[in-house]
């Protein structure tokens, strides 16, 4: 169901009802022996004379396993894309910031590690010939994640607060046996990219999409948004945001081998690598293997707010760390001359989300964004106290005596994409409602601040909600690895007495992929025909709602 613009006043909320480049060894191919309770409940400019390092990772080899999508009752079969997708991973290095400095650590080098997905022509993923040389680019999978590494995939499954899958977080009368299966299982299953094939060069430049997951995420959260955008000739670049992503693997960053790496990275990081555990991860296991949780305690108090404002500012941060590696890439490497860095996208999931609405205001290389299922709130500064203000000529992402506030307007082309039950992005409304005296979330309108921003767009603005759907349907977690273990019925956050059962994940997620896509191409590759693709109607059957204003 689409919405156009209507004039005088918007659309009713109720109708929406020095660079080192090497690589590390594979690891043997064995494996021994959020969801849920998330989902109830002016810009810097390019280089800045900051010395970035890069370096590239070979990743582990494991099993293939077949993966397809059917969607009922939904709409038409998918086409074949026009690419094959190719995949590699980074370290990526900022010698002018400390390792960790939202959590206090301003020791070491700033270090992220960043999942590349990009197009590959499908003649050399057939062949396997790379340059007139057989070589076999083999499917990548879930234990790539975590270099290969299986207790490393376990704290990952059960000890982040996404509790993907344990006891708790299952569907009534699953067992132990069928969750540890279930786990080891997603160690060797296959993803929809080939690890490390050669780009493909005839159609190139490509342009490019930036990734930022959510509080307590990691890179592959929108895994199967970035492999789209990969078949239809983006190049997407996720970066994990190290203290915010847990059992950070920085340990593995060939960069710090003492037998060929770098020896002025590992000097600058010694007080660091003390910090790591044996399996060479950041982030304490009693904080669910993170050093800081920037959406935690009281919300609204001076110290909250300012640890949001320092969190927010180190994902920027990153994000123009990212940025400037790729114009690095697209200077030499297997990357160079094949990205078109005049068109840039960002997009990113919950708090990553909120982050795409802080960045776009404040660094305008992105040109447009996605934020799905982003937490937002009301601009706090017209009841703070001066001293909590950042003066003027300092950047801030929410305290700025003067400038943007990105999580409650719309400034540049952005599509907000929102499950109509997501209880945890409602209660976190609700709470800043009750501490701030603003809106509250109603049925008619679940999400009042986004929906502000939305008819108050200063840009081009898409408003799409899925009905039956909460805060992990759109992400790459436990409901979307595992729908036939968790729980799919739950009660609607305004009707409790009613129950209702979540959109299937093939459905949300081929919605989500598919209308991402056709925003970037209207908004970043500017395609001709893509507004049709993005505003059409035919996922209505599945409860999807798509509105706009400026398109």
């Amino acid at each position: 169901m689409i919405f156009p613009d209507t004039a005088g006043g918007g659309v009713s909320p109720g109708r929406a009802g020095g660079r080192t480049m090497g690589a590390i060894p594979k690891h043997p191919a064995s494996l021994d022996a959020q969801a849920t309770s998330r989902a109830t409940a002016p810009g810097s400019p390019a280089g800045r004379g900051v010395r970035r390092t890069a370096t590239a990772v070979l990743l582990w080899s494991t099993l293939p396993m077949a993966a397809c999508f059917q969607i009922a009752d939904a709409r038409s079969p998918e086409t074949v894309p026009p690419f094959a997708v190719g995949n590699t991973t980074l370290f990526v290095h900022d010698t002018d910031r400390g390792y960790d400095e939202a959590a206090g650590v301003e020791s070491g080098i700033r270090t992220l590690i960043a999942e590349v997905w990009y197009p590959v022509e499908r003649e050399a993923v057939r062949t396997g010939q790379d340059a007139g040389t057989a070589t076999a680019f083999r499917r990548a999978t879930y234990g790539d994640y975590v270099f290969g590494n299986p207790a490393v995939h376990r704290l990952m499954m059960t000890r982040t607060t996404f509790f993907h899958l344990t006891p708790e977080t299952a569907a009534p009368g699953v067992t132990t046996v069928q969750i540890d299966r279930a786990i080891e299982e997603l160690f060797t299953r296959e993803r929809g990219s080939h690890v490390d094939a050669p780009i493909a060069g005839s159609r190139a430049p490509y342009p490019v999409v930036v990734m930022s997951h959510g509080d307590a995420g990691s890179r592959y959260n929108m895994q199967t948004v970035c492999e789209h955008l990969a078949a239809h000739g983006y190049l997407v670049i996720a970066p994990e945001h190290t203290g915010n992503s847990p059992f950070s693997m920085t340990g593995e960053d060939p960069a710090l081998a003492e037998g060929g790496g770098d020896p002025a990275i590992r000097a600058r990081m010694a007080e660091v690598l003390g910090s790591f555990n044996e399996h060479g991860t950041y982030g304490p296991l009693d904080n669910f293997g993170q050093s800081y949780t920037p959406l935690a305690g009281d919300r609204s108090s001076a110290s909250a707010l300012l640890a949001l404002d320092r969190a927010l500012l180190q994902r920027l941060a990153d994000l123009r760390t990212v940025l400037d590696e790729l114009g690095h890439m697209n200077r030499e490497g297997r990357f160079a001359e094949t990205l078109d860095l005049e068109r840039i996208g960002l997009m990113g999931r919950s708090f990553g989300a909120s982050t795409v609405l802080t960045a776009l205001p404040l660094e305008h290389r992105f040109l447009a964004g996605v934020a799905v299922a982003p937490p937002s709130m009301p601009d706090p500064r017209p009841g703070l106290p001066d001293d909590l203000m950042v003066p003027q000529g300092q950047e801030s992402a929410t305290l700025g005596a003067e400038g943007p506030y990105g999580l409650g307007e719309i400034s540049r082309p952005t599509m907000l994409l929102m499950g109509a039950e997501d209880r945890l992005i409602i209660e976190l409304a609700a709470a800043r409602a009750a501490a701030s005296g603003t809106g509250t979330p109603t049925a008619g309108n679940p999400f009042p601040t986004l929906r502000f921003a939305f008819e108050n767009a200063k840009a081009p603005a898409v408003w799409a909600m899925l009905r039956d759907a909460n805060h992990a349907s759109f992400g790459v977690s436990g409901d979307y690895w595992w729908p036939e273990l968790k729980p799919r019925e739950f009660p609607r956050y305004f009707e409790p007495d009613v129950l209702y059962r979540l959109t299937e994940p093939e459905v949300a997620h081929r919605i989500q992929r598919e209308k991402i896509l056709a925003f970037f191409d209207v908004f970043v590759a500017g395609k001709p025909g893509a507004r049709n693709s993005l505003l059409s109607d035919e996922f209505e059957s599945a409860g999807f709602v798509l509105e706009y204003r400026g398109i």
